[in-house]
């Protein structure tokens, strides 16, 4: 593994901790590969997991909170997908990355995000109508702003002590001036529904992003997650 320097233009960036979860990255990974070939791919993980699939793979340091916001202003891209491991990409991608042409950071709205364990706050209250960004796949460039957004939520997140990200990345994003754009969540796809399976004039879902995704003990489990497409 090597130290990162943003080298390539546009890539996909994922930070596993723990073999099964790097699994889970890979098949991601191989997913970007299949629909977007030219993408490049890096991983943030254990200095002795397995990095194969990946173009680029990067030893987490020990010490961080929470990797995931911590490491994101260390990718090798100047403009980078962040990804859950447990995704799964479908389409092309190259319009998703042109928002960077006019926006700084990009992501989708948390789907379910009436309820109240999506409506929590830190310091600040912010509007019902302005609610919680799934931080499982964010878009963002690299520049000296974007980087302080994210060093701040690094230190935000130790601050306020919730056991997610999204409480603080939503109420510094309430109280920030980045270009942000919110795109369609077919781009995030957190519940996978009936049109799916049947006619819909429902846009297709681009990017899946679900729980069966995740590293699977029951077998069943298992082998469904390896069949999502």
């Amino acid at each position: 593994m090597n130290t990162p320097s943003t080298s390539a233009k546009r890539g996909v960036l994922y930070i596993a901790w723990g073999a099964k979860h790097v699994d889970v990255a890979r098949r991601s990974a191989a997913s970007v590969k299949a629909s977007n070939p030219s993408l490049g791919t890096a991983i943030w993980c254990a200095a002795d997991d397995d990095t194969s699939g990946f173009d680029q793979a990067f030893s987490i340091p020990e010490g961080l909170a929470r990797p995931k916001v911590d490491l994101l202003t260390e990718t090798p891209f100047e403009e980078t997908l962040y990804l859950d491991n447990d995704t799964i990409v479908r389409e092309d991608l190259a319009s998703l990355f042109d928002l960077l042409g006019k926006f700084e950071i990009c992501g989708a709205h948390v789907q379910l995000w009436h309820r109240p364990r999506h409506n929590k706050q830190w310091r600040t209250e912010v509007p019902s109508a302005f609610p919680e960004i799934n931080c499982g796949v964010l878009l963002y460039r690299s520049c000296e702003r974007v980087n302080a957004f994210f060093n701040d939520w690094s230190k935000a997140f130790v601050e306020a002590g919730f056991p997610v990200d999204q409480v603080t990345f939503r109420e510094l994003l309430w109280d920030s001036d980045i270009k942000f754009y919110v795109f369609p969540n077919q781009y995030n796809k957190r519940i996978f529904e009936a049109s799916e399976l049947i006619y819909s004039d429902q846009p297709r879902a681009k990017i899946l992003h679900l729980e069966l995704l995740r590293p699977q003990k029951n077998p069943i489990m298992r082998w469904l997650a390896d069949r999502v497409r």
